[in-house]
């Protein structure tokens, strides 16, 4: 899940690792890119959920 060249991403992991270390956690740059890929692509899949829902709450249900 790496960031496309369309995708602009704000958190590096660097500095992933760095607020992580400022709260207790110790984890390395390749656990934070992880961690940052997750964290996006759940943002992302959020996003687009609630946007077909809202896209989609026209139609109506057959059973209702």
């Amino acid at each position: 899940m790496k960031a496309g060249l369309s995708e602009k991403r704000n958190i590096t992991p660097q500095q992933a690792v760095k607020i992580l270390e400022q709260n207790g956690l110790k984890i390395s740059e390749k656990e934070a890119e992880e961690i940052l890929d997750f964290l996006y692509f759940l943002g992302k899949l959020t996003v687009n959920q609630y946007f077909n829902k809202d896209k989609n709450s026209n139609l109506k249900h057959p059973l209702l």
